[in-house]
Parts: C-alpha cells; structure tokens; sequence
C-alpha cells in the first residue's frame, strides 16, 4: 500500500525546472505595451516500468492435528438444613419515684434606725465681701477671721431586708432503661450447590496451512524520464496615463502555483522608484492552450499613473477656528481648503495658565462620518463636528484651552499603490486655540 502511494506522489508531483517566464519594459508615456516572452523547463518524470522476476505465494492444504482442549462437567452436591443464631439487644424502661428541692423567698420588709447627729466646724479667713447698690456705688465689708460649725446628720434611715427562703421535698416519676440481651436463632433449609470442574481432552481435526511456492512473475520499479516543455506567455499592458510622461523600468513576472502547471500568477514591480505614484488596477493570467511540448499563456495587466495631487487624499490647508458648544458637548472645527470626505480625526485638548499646571480637557479618537464624528460647513467652510459626550476629563474653561489635531484620510483607490514610498495619509495641527460657548 506504501509502495503505491509512493508511486502515486511521484505521478502526481514531477520535478521540473521554475516554469517562470520574465519580461520588462520601460514606460515612457505609451498608452499599451505587448509582453512575449518563453522559457524551457526540463521536466523529470518517474514512470512505472516492468521487468522479469521471481515472486513467491502461499499455496493452502489441510493437515489432521490433534491437541489438548480443556473442557469442563458439573459436580452437585446437598448442604443439609442447619440452624443459624445471633444475640440482640432490647431497650428496657421501668418507672422509678424520685424527690426533688422547691425553693421559694418570703417578703421582704423595711427596717429603720435613728442616726445620731454631728457638729462639723471649719476655720475661714479673713475676707471681704463687696456688693453694688442701686445707686451705683460699689460697697465692700471686712470680714474677720474665725470659727464656722454646721450640724449634720440626725433623722432616720431605713433600707430592704429580703424575705426568708423557704424549701420543700416534692416526688415525681422518671424513667430507668436498661439494655437486655437475648438470643435468636433461625433454620436454614437444606439446598444444592454446583461447581464447574476442569478436564483435559484430546480433540482432533482438520487444520487449513500454507506453504511457500515460487514462480515467474513481472515486477514494476519507477525510472525517471526527462522531457522539455515550452512555457509561452503575452501580456498585454494597458496604461492610463492621465498625460503623465516620466521613465520608469517595470518586471512582469508570471509562473505557475502547482507543481503539474495547471494554474499560473502573475506579478508586476518597478525596477526603479518614480516620482508619480503607480497604481496596480487589475493582473490575471490564463492558460490558452496546453499540449505535451507547450503551455500558451495569455495575461492582462492594468496600470495608473498619477501624480500626488492627483490622489483622492485631501488635508485642509490651515484650521481657522475651533470652539466647544457647552451645552451639547461638541467640537467645531472650521477647517480652510478641501478636506476627504472619508477619515479619522485624533486629538487633545489642554488647558495651561500661570496659576495651574497642564491639564488634559479632552481626548478623542473617531472614524468620520460616523456617530462621533462628520463633516458638515460653517460659512461655507469645511467644518468637522466631534462629540465630545463621556470624553470630557476636566471642565472646559473661557481661556488657555489649546488642541493639537490629527486627520487621516481614507486613499479610495481601485487597485494597489506598487511604489515603495506610500503617500502621506495623515496630517497634525498644533496650538490650536479652542473656544468655550
């Protein structure tokens, strides 16, 4: 099965030489170019081819054999009945009388006393005690030193004497459990038990085996066979070259994608870097014809040649104002020339004064149009709207607020640009003034 899916692979993929056909030419304003071109490929195939051999094959007979088989009978025999017992255990209550302690407090009473009473004295010094009268004036009187005694105490005092307690003996019935073990028994019938028991058998019979027989066969072995093939290619170039004039070398390259040459590509480059951009509208290829000896290629190539203003890239010239409409939260900017109607806006708001640091107002990245951003005119000038809703960072002020801007622009092109060096499809603006309204 290998041996076959080798043989396979090798029909199917054949070694060959690159089947690449290469032609130039240089543009110089024309309008159309034909390009021919061949190449002759070696292509090395393996082929199956038979030779004379010996081969061997398996010729079948039947043998009597004979062998050990194990096999196996059946032995009963009756257990009679027997009796089987166990103990277990029962839970056991009795009623027992048992006593316990009531306690209870009498009530309470108040018992009172007469307290003695006590002189207490204190020695004041000399003092003057000073008051104002109705007239105004102020009065003051000299207070000698000495004794001054008050009695404290005297009357009665009472206070709460808890009752006695008083306890009692009361009977109640509890429950005693105790665990009883007993035994059980039960009979276990009498039944029949079997068993499989081992025994070696001599068996004989007939056997089918084989036994190895030469004779004359033919076997294939693979031989490579070499053959040229012509690889023929026309391509016709078509050129739009809007009045451009300007000489540049070009390659034009088609080769096949498989290994058996049923499909091919074609690939276009510039030799040398213009000034004008080249763009790559439309490249195919196809085979015409294909025979043993030859393979007919015909293809079609469509070019462009444009000048950078004649790019659909468009940047404005200058931007004239910009300001923020406080109440809907959106950016204006009026832009002086033409602007692409499709593209990306990137920009940043800040706010700087003598008194406080840098601080970032806004950040926004939007595609336009879109619902974050679109073109529309102010005055007849190009103006780009941009909501600034959810990106507002600090609060907007009257003075101090500058923005640098970024526009992108989308190069809405039908085809490839093949230079090297890509037009510049973005643009900055910085320190531009920002409004508040």
């Amino acid at each position: 099965m290998i041996r076959n899916l080798l043989l396979s692979l090798c029909l199917l993929f054949p070694v060959m030489t690159s089947a690449q056909v290469e032609t130039q030419f240089t543009f110089s304003g024309q309008n159309a170019e034909v390009l021919k071109g061949e190449k002759k490929v070696t292509q090395v195939t393996q082929v199956p081819v038979e030779f004379p051999s010996t081969c061997t094959r398996q010729i079948p007979h039947e043998v009597r054999v004979c062998r050990d088989v194990t096999r196996y009978r059946q032995s009963c025999s009756t257990i009679p009945s027997s009796e089987r017992c166990w103990n277990e255990s029962d839970r056991v209550c009795r009623p027992v009388i048992r006593t316990r302690q009531e306690c209870s407090s009498g009530p309470s009473r108040r018992v009172c006393q007469q307290q003695p009473t006590r002189r207490i004295c204190t020695e004041r010094p000399a003092r003057q005690i000073c008051q104002t009268r109705p007239d105004g004036r102020r009065v003051c009187t000299d207070v000698r030193p000495g004794e001054h005694c008050t009695e404290v105490g005297g009357g009665m005092a009472c206070h709460d004497v808890p009752g006695e307690r008083v306890c009692r003996s009361v009977t109640y019935t509890d429950q005693e459990c105790d665990s009883v073990t007993r035994r059980r028994c039960e009979t276990v019938p009498s039944r029949r038990e079997c068993t499989d028991i081992p025994y070696s058998e001599n068996v004989c019979g007939m056997e089918t085996q084989y036994s190895s027989e030469s004779y004359a066969c033919t076997q294939t072995r693979m031989e490579n066979r070499t053959s040229e093939k012509t690889i023929r290619s026309e391509v016709n170039v078509q050129i739009l070259t809007n009045g451009l004039v300007e000489e540049f070398p070009m390659s034009v390259v088609v080769k096949e994608t498989t290994p058996a040459m049923t499909a091919f590509a074609m690939e276009a480059k510039l030799l040398k870097e213009p000034q004008a951009f080249v763009v790559l509208k439309k490249k195919e290829v196809k085979i015409a014809s294909a025979t043993e000896k030859e393979i007919v290629l015909k293809g079609s190539l469509v070019l462009e040649v444009l000048e950078a203003r004649m790019l659909p890239i468009s940047f404005p010239t200058a931007i004239e104002s910009a300001h923020i409409e406080a109440a809907s939260q959106k950016l204006i900017v009026v832009m002086e020339g033409g602007v692409s109607s499709q593209g990306s806006v990137d920009l940043q708001i800040t706010h700087n004064s003598l008194l406080t640091k840098l601080k970032t107002i806004a950040e926004a990245k939007a595609e336009y149009p879109s619902a974050k951003a679109e073109l529309g005119q102010v005055e007849n000038k190009a103006a780009l709207s941009v909501d600034l809703k959810g990106l507002i960072q600090n609060e907007p002020q009257k003075k101090n607020m500058r923005m640098n801007i970024k526009l992108g622009s989308k190069l809405m092109l039908q085809g490839e640009i093949m230079n090297a060096k890509k037009p510049d499809t973005e643009k900055q603006y910085e320190g531009i003034f920002v409004e508040l309204k």
